[in-house]
């Protein structure tokens, strides 16, 4: 019906299934690109941890299928798109609204964790805002399956911004890459920039290799993020990842912090609070990209056939 995303490795169509009429986010997958780059491993674990991880705050998938030249995840539609747009328009976020997301992805970041897939691409763009207000993890593509929370491994990947120093140094990363991910995302959900950001991308990895985090200055942005919160990041965004947040429970050690409390998280999980941040969703795809949303689903439909045949050419 509507492209609604643009990835290395292929796009996301909106679709319909004929019998039933419910929505569906169908990912074309290529595969002469899953070859060429050596993907196949990978694009297996995001099959099986979609197909079949279970958990409220991780995006579903009810089919998947191939042809000759694709593979298709088909997956539940989630209206609200990506929480990089929310943030976008509201530049900021509170510490209720921030508590609330940043628990939500913890306890998704913890179930993929006790089947031992570290996760390794947080980021605003793969969370996404489904229209009762929560959030869903999406985007499995740089998922790692280990034997135990001990393996260490030694791939480069991720998104520069979020890169923890381990990942950086290449000396070995664990289960602790995605919580210094979620203190740089917490950062970035109160303040509206990554702490580390620069625009050179050499210095950048210096400042997160070397340099402390730094908060604002209320003098100049106009707020100031609350001890309790510096106080999370900080211990997330320790650098030495036998120390960091997370390394010894896991998931238990990030949610016992006092920044988390009042929160109640079973009925959190079994979604009976009120979001305090809920936008307003309608069927008009505005939190998508409106330069592919523009795309009628004709042309859509023949351009993949297009495609094909000068493949199959």
């Amino acid at each position: 019906m509507k492209m609604i995303g643009k990835g290395a490795f292929g796009k996301v169509y909106l679709t319909m299934h004929r019998k039933t009429g419910k929505i569906y986010a169908m990912k074309c997958i290529r595969k002469d690109v899953v070859i060429d780059q050596d993907f196949f491993e990978s694009l297996k674990l995001e099959k099986d941890i979609l197909y079949n991880v279970e958990h409220p705050f991780i995006v579903s998938m009810d089919f998947v299928f191939q042809n000759d030249f694709r593979i298709y995840f088909i997956m539940e539609f989630i209206k609200g798109g990506e929480l990089y747009r929310h943030l976008s328009k509201m530049k900021r976020f509170s510490d209720e609204e921030t508590r609330f997301m940043i628990a939500q992805i913890a306890l998704a970041l913890g179930h993929l964790h006790k089947k031992n897939i570290l996760y390794r691409d947080l980021k605003p763009e793969n969370v996404l805002f489904n229209e009762d207000g929560y959030l869903k993890l999406a985007d499995f593509g740089l998922a790692k399956m280990t034997q135990s929370k001990k393996d260490q491994s030694n791939s480069f990947c991720g998104t520069p911004e979020y890169l923890s120093p381990e990942m950086i140094i290449g000396n070995g990363h664990d289960h602790t890459v995605d919580w210094w991910t979620l203190g740089v995302l917490l950062f970035e959900l109160l303040v509206g920039i990554t702490p580390f950001f620069h625009r050179n991308n050499h210095r950048m990895q210096y400042l997160i290799q070397e340099c402390p985090v730094t908060f604002p200055d209320k003098s100049k942005l106009g707020f100031e993020v609350s001890p309790v919160a510096k106080d999370l990041i900080k211990r997330l965004l320790e650098k030495d990842k036998t120390k960091r947040l997370g390394a010894v429970n896991d998931v238990q050690d990030i949610l016992s912090h006092p920044f988390f409390d009042g929160l109640d998280m079973e009925k959190l999980v079994r979604k009976e609070i009120d979001p305090p941040y809920k936008p307003v969703i309608s069927d008009d795809l505005r939190f998508f990209d409106k330069n592919l949303t523009s795309m009628s689903g004709d042309t859509i439909a023949e351009s993949m056939i297009d495609k094909s045949r000068q493949k199959l050419i």
